[in-house]
């Protein structure tokens, strides 16, 4: 089980909606008021495209029995949009432990805005210290000074912090700051057995003949699937391309023998991408989150 602590924004609310041939029943109000039709035609879109919370939740890859605290501000709007996301992440992801939780005293006031930050890590620390399972600070929605604080928080405590970059479309996870304010990485690794495969009998990725063009990332990611020593067989498969763009998410199938599977798409363009599985070692519930968490932080960070 793992924790994600999410600020939430008002993109719900005001996404222009420029590219969807079915634009939000809303667009252009002050509210969405009508909750039945939101969900409705949340349902019908693509999840990457409804907000930016539903965006992060989706490429996190979480399990039903995640926790998820989604932090709003203290705003009509804020809470308005964290109440719809609720209900969506329950009824359509199936999501059994989703919690609001309204950060004191954030508004859009900014001659408040230094002392209600100061209770909004306050929070967050507090957040941390109850949470189950490992936490993951996601930072996408909101307005920066919550993004700021995060990564603050995050850096203090030593917990990831993840956002989606708004033009590559990806999950990145901040840097942590050494004591000596060095950039350093500090990366949940999975308490999976190592693998006895020969490591250089590990990637069996073919070439273009299989109808995909390596984008210019892929070495690395080749060398970061070599490094993880539980990390038994890659190969393509096109049923990973339903994983996030340049992400990772797990496989609808396991190994004959019962080992957990992944996928990762790497994507620099429609003619350059790349979709992989990545049989591990693992068999258990906590092999599956622990290696699902190192691998997005690894390629988070890489990307």
């Amino acid at each position: 089980m793992q924790t994600i602590i999410m600020t939430v924004g008002t993109s719900l609310l005001t996404n222009p909606d420029r590219d969807l041939a079915v634009k939000r029943p809303w667009l252009g109000e002050k509210n969405i008021s009508d909750r039945t039709l939101a969900l409705e035609w949340m349902s019908k879109i693509d999840i990457e495209l409804i907000s930016a919370e539903t965006n992060t939740l989706w490429r996190l890859d979480v399990s039903a029995d995640d926790e998820i605290i989604l932090l709003h501000s203290d705003t009509p709007s804020g809470l308005e949009c964290a109440e719809v996301l609720q209900a969506f992440f329950e009824e359509n992801l199936s999501q059994k432990n989703v919690k609001l939780r309204q950060i004191p005293g954030i508004n859009y006031d900014l001659d408040e805005s230094g002392s209600t930050l100061d209770r909004m890590a306050l929070l967050l620390k507090e957040l941390i210290a109850q949470a189950k399972g490992n936490v993951t600070l996601a930072a996408t929605g909101g307005f920066k000074a919550q993004s700021m604080i995060m990564a603050l928080v995050g850096n203090v405590c030593e917990v990831p912090v993840c956002y989606v970059h708004e033009q590559y479309k990806t999950l990145i996870y901040l840097p942590f700051l050494s004591k000596t304010a060095q950039p350093t990485s500090v990366i949940r690794q999975a308490n999976l057995p190592e693998s006895g495969v020969q490591r250089s009998k590990v990637i069996n990725v073919q070439d273009d003949s299989q109808g995909h063009h390596r984008p210019k990332v892929w070495k690395k990611v080749e060398k970061m699937l070599l490094d993880i020593p539980w990390v038994d067989y890659v190969r393509f498969d096109k049923n990973a391309f339903n994983a996030p763009k340049n992400g990772v998410k797990s496989a609808t199938r396991q190994t004959p023998d019962g080992r957990h599977v992944f996928w990762i798409q790497l994507h620099e363009s429609d003619e350059k991408r790349i979709a992989v599985s990545v049989e591990t070692t693992g068999h258990t519930p906590e092999h599956q989150q622990q290696a699902a968490e190192e691998l997005r932080e690894r390629l988070g960070r890489l990307l």
